[in-house]
């Protein structure tokens, strides 16, 4: 393996690093805050109900909303640590 491919796969390896990243950052925040508000119209559905209610919910304000805005996160502190 030579020094540009080395180079390629260590960006390709920070670069699913930071999608990880961003998916947690984005995830979870927005996970918590859907399953509060819908925890009193779910709350008497079964199971199953409750996850499509809850995908329905959180696929598009993930998509749009969270998973951005972490991205922009992760973006501004990568190159805030790279200016320090």
């Amino acid at each position: 393996m030579n020094d540009h491919e080395k180079r390629a796969e260590a960006h390709r390896i920070m670069s699913v690093r930071r999608r990880i990243l961003v998916g947690y950052i984005g995830l979870y925040p927005t996970l918590l805050l859907v399953l509060t508000i819908l925890a009193p119209i779910t709350k008497e559905l079964s199971f199953p109900v409750v996850v499509l209610i809850e995908v329905v919910v959180l696929v598009p304000l993930t998509q749009l909303v969270s998973f951005p805005l972490a991205g922009w996160l992760v973006a501004h502190l990568q190159r805030k640590k790279s200016i320090c």
